[in-house]
C-alpha cells in the first residue's frame, strides 16, 4: 500500500531527572500527528468516533521547547467497509496524518482524514474534532461537517474559547470570486451549527498603502497565511495575508460582523524585489502575545536573509569532518530586527543579528543532536561562524516561561536534507536558548511547513494537572527579523495565545 503514511514510533522525550518541569508554561507542537501502529495512552488521551463510526486515538506529549511537543493517533479495527483498502489494518492506510489547525485556551481543533480515503477530495473523507483538556479527563468531540461548498482550507480556521463558561466558536474566513467579499463560517458551540455570513472589508485601504506590483505572482486582495485571536467579549480574530495585512472580525457581534482592514508595513529592502512573489510563511510570522491581563499586543516579524562570504573549499582529511571547512558551498547571513508597531506610530523595540547570538551556558552546544559544524569551541568568532552556515527559514514567536520573548526558527546545513533543528533566540537579550533536533523521518527535503511551531497557552495549565494524577496513579507518561507590534483592540480577555494554521 504505497503512498500511505507509515507507522513511526514517536521520538522519546526528556525525563523528570534531566532537571527540568515536564510541564512547561507553552510548548512548541508539531502539529502532524505520528501514525502509531499500537494504542499508546497518557493522561491526555482521548476517543472519539469519526462519522464512519469507527474509532480514532489522541494522545499528546510535551516537552520544553525548542523540542518539539506532538501528538499521536491511533487507528484501531480495521478500515471501513466503504474505503480503498476495506478490512486492511486502518492504522497503515493513512493517507494525511491529523494535524492540529488551531488552538486556544484548553482547545484543539484537528483536521482528521479517514484511513484509506478514495478520494482526499471529497469532504464526506474528512472529519473535523475539538478536542478539551478537562481535569477530569480530556474529550474529543467530532463537529458536524459544514454544508455542501461550506468548506475551508486548514489556514483559513481559528477556534476560540469564550469566557465565563463552556461555549466556544469556530469561524473560517474564505474568499470568493469577488476579491473584496468574503465568507466567514461559524460555528457555535451552544447551537451546534454553523452558520454563512456574507462579509464585505469595511474602508479597505491597503491598496493604498501596500499595492500589488507587477511583478507578483499573488494577486488577490487578501490570502490568508494564518489566524491569530485577539479575544475579547466579541471574540476578535483576525485573519492575517503576511504579505499585505490583517483583517480584522468580532466573530460574536450581535449585529452583522464587517471585516477591519490593517496593512502591515512595506517589506524590508532587500524582500521588496520578492513582495508578493509565492509564500511569505519561510521569512514571516505574526502572533499575539499578552503584556498583562488586559493588554495584548501584535507582534510581527521577518527574517531578513543576506548572502554571506563564499567559504574555503573542503578540506581532503576525513578528520576534519568536523570543521567549519565542510560546511555547505552556499551560507546565509540572518539579520533579525524587531520593531514595535503602536497606534500613535512605528517604533523599533530590538534588532538580532546572527553575529550579536550569544551563548551563556556552554552545555547548550553539547548536546549529542547538534551538527558537527555547531559542536562548541573555545572560540566564540568559530560559533558564529558555524551559525551563519545554516539556512534558516520559518521564524515563529513565542515566550519563555518568564514571558520573554524568544524566536524561534528551523534551520538546516543543507536544504535538501532530512536532519533539521529548531533554534530559539531571545529576541531582547540575544541569547541562545537552546537547539533541538528535528525528527529526520518527518522533515523531508526543503523547509517542511508541517513542522512549522504552535504555541499553546492555557490548554497547558490543565494537562499539568492530568499529567500530575497521571504520574501518581503509576501510569506512563513519556513525556534581519523585524518584529512588529501593534496594540490590541480586544482588552477585556483573558491571556490567550494564537493558534497557528498550516496550509494544506
Amino acid at each position: 500500500m504505497d503512498g500511505f503514511t507509515p507507522c513511526l514510533a514517536p521520538p522519546s522525550l526528556p525525563t523528570a531527572e534531566e532537571g527540568s518541569d515536564l510541564t512547561p508554561s507553552s510548548v512548541l507542537l508539531d502539529m502532524e500527528a505520528y501514525i502509531t501502529a499500537a494504542a499508546v495512552s497518557n493522561a491526555t488521551t482521548a476517543v472519539g468516533y469519526m462519522r464512519t463510526g469507527k474509532p480514532i486515538h489522541i494522545t499528546f506529549y510535551l516537552a520544553h521547547p525548542p523540542r518539539l511537543s506532538y501528538l499521536c493517533a491511533h487507528f484501531p479495527g480495521p478500515a471501513a467497509a466503504n474505503s480503498l483498502h476495506p478490512g486492511a489494518p486502518a492504522a497503515r492506510c493513512i493517507k494525511n496524518p491529523p494535524i492540529v489547525i488551531s488552538t486556544h485556551a484548553d482547545l484543539a481543533l484537528l483536521h482528521i482524514t479517514h484511513p484509506a480515503a478514495r478520494d482526499l477530495g471529497n469532504d464526506k473523507y474528512h472529519d473535523y474534532f475539538v478536542y478539551t483538556a478537562r481535569p477530569w479527563g480530556p474529550s474529543l468531540h467530532r463537529l458536524p461537517y459544514p454544508h455542501a461548498n461550506a468548506g475551508f482550507q486548514d489556514n483559513e480556521v481559528a477556534i476560540f474559547r469564550c469566557s465565563g463558561g463552556g461555549r466556544y466558536v469556530i469561524a473560517a474566513l474564505r474568499n470568493t470570486c469577488d476579491t473584496r467579499k468574503f465568507r466567514l463560517q461559524r460555528y457555535d458551540s451552544d447551537t451546534c451549527r454553523w452558520t454563512s455570513t456574507v462579509l464585505y472589508v469595511h474602508a479597505p485601504v491597503r491598496d493604498i498603502v501596500l499595492p500589488i506590483p507587477d511583478t507578483a505572482t499573488q494577486l488577490i486582495y487578501h490570502n490568508t497565511d494564518k489566524v491569530i485571536m485577539l479575544g475579547g467579549p466579541r471574540a476578535t480574530i483576525g485573519w492575517v495575508d503576511l504579505w499585505r495585512g490583517i483583517l480584522l472580525c468580532d466573530v460574536l457581534d450581535q449585529d452583522k460582523p464587517r471585516l477591519r482592514d490593517v496593512p502591515l508595513l512595506k517589506p524590508s529592502r532587500a524582500y521588496r524585489r520578492y513582495f508578493c512573489i509565492g509564500g511569505p510563511r519561510p521569512a514571516r510570522d505574526i502572533a499575539v502575545v499578552t503584556t498583562s491581563p488586559v493588554n495584548k499586543v501584535i507582534k510581527y516579524i521577518e527574517m531578513e536573509i543576506r548572502p554571506g562570504e563564499d567559504l574555503p573549499p573542503p578540506r581532503q582529511s576525513a578528520c576534519d569532518s568536523d570543521s567549519d571547512d565542510d560546511a555547505p558551498p552556499h551560507c546565509h547571513h540572518l539579520d533579525h530586527v524587531i520593531t514595535n508597531w503602536f497606534v500613535e506610530g512605528l517604533q523599533k523595540d530590538c534588532k538580532v543579528d546572527v553575529t550579536d547570538i550569544l551563548v551563556k551556558n556552554q552545555r547548550q552546544l553539547q548536546q549529542p543532536m547538534l551538527l558537527p559544524q555547531l559542536t562548541t569551541t573555545d572560540d566564540p568568532q568559530n560559533l558564529t561562524m558555524r551559525l551563519r552556515r545554516l539556512y534558516a527559514a520559518h521564524p515563529t514567536l513565542g515566550l519563555a516561561d518568564h514571558g520573554d520573548l524568544v524566536i524561534y526558527f528551523l534551520s538546516k546545513a543543507n536544504i535538501m536534507d532530512n536532519k533539521g533543528w529548531v533554534m530559539a533566540v531571545g529576541a531582547m537579550d540575544k541569547m541562545l536558548r537552546g537547539i533541538a533536533e528535528l525528527d529526520s523521518r518527518k522533515n523531508k527535503h526543503w523547509m517542511m511547513e508541517t513542522q512549522v511551531l504552535c504555541t499553546i497557552g492555557k490548554l497547558l495549565r490543565k494537562w499539568r494537572i492530568l499529567i500530575k494524577a497521571d504520574k501518581q496513579e503509576g501510569l506512563d507518561n513519556r513525556s534581519s527579523m523585524r518584529i512588529l507590534q501593534k496594540k490590541s483592540l480586544a482588552t477585556s480577555a483573558p491571556a490567550s495565545s494564537s493558534g497557528a494554521s498550516p496550509r494544506r
